[in-house]
């Protein structure tokens, strides 16, 4: 067989003459080679038997429907998270009480070095429809709540927080966590709310904490002229005019008598009683500021009175530690929108001792602790105190006076540590 035979594999079905595999026509017969394959027409499908696969479909449809729409969901957002369920929509948000549905979504704060901090992280849970507090309602469907900080990695910072509850003090709040911490510098941390409903979704919610260190000035007697009332008076003025308003400014004090008043306006001021011989204020000393001002510390002051007048008389927020008040009409008198604690003072022989009538809500400070209240007329008045938070008076003595506490306003007192003699 020849080389061109040997490809000739096809032959032609008329004539059968051999043809190339390719070949479409037979050049000895004239005739086409194409195979022709008859087609046969579609066969309809049933009617009833596609009505039958539509409505597998749509079932299969409304199942997987089911299925995404009743398994559990994560929800995660920064300061807020809309989430909607049977009863109705609703906004859970991290914000400040001035305005609950405005989302938080940062806390920029300050903090002296090495002094602690303590500041609350509120969930506000409101109606989408209306904008009402459905935060009562809204707990009924949480199986569990939890916080957590996390801080940048390497940061040497101390931060802490209490796990989501209701809290006395926060009355508008749904929960709140209080938040402490304490630092020689500067830092960041995220905080992470985490809900866990009945039906199984979780809720997070983030916010981010930025804590920047607060300038601290410290002036000392032998360093600035503060031997005299008018000395001091003429130090605190200028401070105030000259010192920015967020920095902490410490007046560690000589060991004199001050004589006549005295007054710390337009910023705090952190007040020292010199260790030996001690810092006596015979006239009566008064702090103006706002609620929204840093705390006033005084610290190892005796406040010496002649049976008249106010020792210690703020509009400001402010903490007397270790100090005494004696012979005063009033030993110390928190008014306006301050909120004021004393801790670890002697109130004696004062027609008043402590007195609390203020209208604002400054909360800072539950405890009231370690104080001796000694033969004064009335111990304690409680006129007008701006929160329900009880007032611990833990290991305060109540000694030979007229009235213990004269509880005007209904406050919520714990007593049940305090002494009475």
């Amino acid at each position: 067989m020849t080389e061109e035979a040997s490809i000739l594999t096809q032959t032609c079905p008329h004539c059968g003459a051999p043809l190339h595999p390719d070949a479409v026509f037979c050049p000895y017969c004239a005739r086409s080679v194409n195979r022709r394959i008859q087609r046969r027409p579609p066969r309809p499908v049933p009617r009833a038997l596609r009505y039958a696969a539509v409505l597998v479909l749509a079932a299969a449809a409304l199942v997987l429907t089911l299925f995404f729409a009743t398994r559990p969901r994560t929800y995660d957002g920064w300061g807020e998270v809309i989430y909607t369920d049977s009863d109705g929509t609703y906004q859970l948000v991290l914000a400040w009480p001035e305005n609950r549905y405005q989302p938080a979504y940062e806390l920029n704060l300050r903090s002296e070095a090495g002094e602690p901090y303590r500041v609350p992280s509120r969930l506000y849970i409101n109606h989408m429809d209306s904008g009402a507090d459905a935060g009562a309602l809204f707990l009924q469907k949480v199986a569990s709540a939890e916080a957590e900080l996390i801080l940048e990695e390497g940061s040497p910072a101390v931060l802490t927080c209490s796990q989501p509850a209701p809290h006395s003090a926060l009355p508008d709040a749904a929960l709140a966590s209080l938040v402490d911490y304490e630092a020689e510098e500067d830092f960041s941390a995220q905080m992470v709310w985490t809900l866990h409903m009945d039906r199984g979704d979780t809720i997070r919610l983030r916010q981010d904490y930025h804590v920047t260190r607060i300038p601290t000035y410290d002036y000392y007697p032998q360093d600035v002229p503060m031997g005299t009332t008018g000395e001091l008076q003429a130090l605190i003025d200028e401070i105030a005019a000259t010192v920015e308003p967020e920095a902490v400014v410490n007046l560690y004090l000589p060991a004199v008598t001050y004589e006549g008043s005295l007054t710390l306006s337009g910023r705090s001021f952190n007040l020292y009683g010199a260790e030996e011989g001690g810092t006596v204020f015979a006239g009566p000393v008064r702090i103006d500021g706002s609620a929204d001002s840093q705390i006033s510390y005084l610290y190892d002051i005796d406040f010496q009175g002649e049976g008249t007048g106010v020792g210690l008389s703020t509009a400001a927020r402010a903490r007397a530690v270790n100090c005494t008040f004696t012979g005063w009409k009033t030993g110390f008198l928190g008014y306006g929108t301050a909120w004021v604690n004393v801790i670890g003072c002697t109130f004696e022989g004062n027609e008043t001792g402590f007195h609390f009538n203020s209208l604002g809500g400054s909360v800072n400070h539950s405890m009231y602790n370690d104080n001796v209240f000694r033969r004064n007329g009335t111990a304690v008045v409680l006129e007008n105190v701006p929160s329900d938070l009880a007032l611990n008076f833990e290991n305060s003595v109540f000694s030979d006076n007229e009235t213990d506490i004269d509880n005007r306003c209904g406050q919520p007192v714990d007593i049940s540590r305090a002494i009475f003699q």
